[in-house]
């Protein structure tokens, strides 16, 4: 009996031991598994975060383009609004310049008629005193004539040899050439000076026109130019034309 009391208890630590290791090592599994635990709830959570911040981000990003693209297109309205202005605009001033320059052809137009007006009045009486001056002439020679036949010719010789005198005669037939051949100056002078004041006004019509509507701002220079040019010759033939006028006028007087 002794020596099986010694036998257990020599046999009853080792149990001990073994219950006790177990015991420490499921403390440790526990342990362990908390920890892993732990950590994984802490990843998740971490994770969930930064996908939130990116979101975040997103929805800027979004939210700024959105007003790029406002922008941009109150942008792209006021500039369609703003060249529609500015059309309508220049077709305003084109449409006023064109009719000013129809008032201005019209009102040339109206003074030119005006002027051959005067010009025909003032040839018609040029020439009825042409014709009256033909008509005193042609009843001075048949008075002579008259005056012949009844046979007063060498009665009032002293008196009609100044009535009769060919000199007198002659001048009389002058004066009335130089009267006709004045009436005929005058008037192609007057011909030629409403003619050059027409295609003046023509000329300065159509210069106009080509500055005024060329496409794009674009004009022609050499056209320009060259009517340019035809125009001063007729304002240098006008002006020619002018002091031929007046000289003849002077010589008239």
């Amino acid at each position: 009996m002794i020596s099986l009391n010694s036998i257990q208890t020599s046999l009853s630590p080792p149990h001990r031991t073994k219950t006790s290791f177990i015991k420490g090592k499921r403390r440790l599994i526990c342990i362990c598994s908390s920890r892993e635990e732990s950590s994984d709830s802490a990843s998740p959570a971490g994770g969930d975060q930064r996908k939130q911040e990116i979101l975040v981000q997103i929805a800027m990003l979004q939210a700024q383009k959105v007003r790029v693209a406002n922008f941009l297109d109150e942008r792209a309205e006021y500039l369609t609004k703003f060249v529609k202005d500015a059309n309508a605009e220049l077709e305003e001033i084109g449409k006023s310049t064109l009719n000013d320059l129809d008032e201005l052809s019209e009102r040339i137009t109206e003074k030119l008629d005006r002027r051959m007006e005067e010009f025909d009045e003032e040839a018609e009486s040029r020439w009825q005193e042409i014709e009256e001056n033909e008509k005193m002439l042609e009843e001075f020679e048949r008075r002579i004539e008259r005056d012949r036949n009844e046979g007063l010719f060498f009665k009032n010789l002293k008196d009609k040899k100044s009535e009769v005198d060919p000199e007198v005669k002659m001048a009389a037939k002058a004066e009335a050439e130089k009267i006709k051949e004045i009436t005929r100056e005058k008037a192609g002078s007057k011909t030629r000076r409403n003619i050059y004041l027409a295609l003046m006004s023509l000329l300065a019509l159509t210069i106009g026109n080509f500055i005024l509507s060329a496409p794009g701002g674009e004009v022609e220079w050499r056209k320009v130019a060259a009517l340019g040019l035809i125009f001063i010759g007729l304002v240098a033939q006008l002006i020619y034309e002018q002091d031929f006028s007046s000289n003849s006028q002077d010589k008239d007087k």
